[in-house]
This record gives structure tokens, sequence and C-alpha cells, in this order.
């Protein structure tokens, strides 16, 4: 398996998945198998869109909008019901996965 260096422009999805793994373990050994989002009293949250978050010539301010926990949990369990075959929407999927992970992140940060 390559495995890639600071400094490498390739990511290698391997290396992604690894660390992936890495993190989701440290997050369960300090969690526990399952995340009541009640106890760690995270809901709304403030949501960039992609385009404007790499957009770094203009301001940003105007495409801001609110994005939910609670509704970025729906999808997940919504994607994990989906047959096999069904299409996974990867932008969609992924910014639904980036909501619970920046929550689990601040609840990290701020000692919950």
């Amino acid at each position: 398996m390559p495995v890639t260096h600071m400094g490498d422009p390739v990511l290698g999805l391997a290396d992604l998945r690894e660390a992936c793994a890495l993190l989701l373990d440290a997050v369960e050994r300090k969690y526990g198998e399952h995340i009541e989002w009640e106890s760690l009293a995270v809901d709304h949250y403030w949501d960039l869109p992609l385009a404007a978050a790499f957009d770094m010539w203009n301001d940003p301010a105007t495409k801001i909008g609110v994005g939910q926990v609670s509704d970025d949990l729906d999808e997940i369990h919504a994607l994990l019901a989906r047959a096999p075959d069904d299409p996974v929407i990867l932008w969609h999927e992924l910014a639904h996965l980036c909501g619970l992970l920046r929550a689990i992140a601040l609840a990290d940060a701020s000692g919950r």
C-alpha cells in the first residue's frame, strides 16, 4: 500500500480511510458507541456553501445559511437505509457527514 508523505499533493484514499478510522476510533473511545446529540447541546449552525467557502475573492457574508445537526443525522440514516444500487449524491452526503463531524469537533473542543 503506497503511503503519502507530508507535502505530497496527492490524496491517497487509503490514507484518508485510515485517518478517518483513527479519528472515529478516538471518538468512540471518548463518547462510546453511540452519541446522544441532545447531550452535546448542538443543533443549528452557520453553513457556508462549498463554492463560497473556496472563493477567496468575494465576501461570503451574503452566502451564509443555516445547517442543522439533527437534519444531518436524518440524512446519514437515510443514506445507510438506501438500497445498494441507489445512487449516492456525493457532495450532498459529504456535506451532511461534515456537519456531524464538525459537531463532534465542537463538543470535543468545548470539553463536552
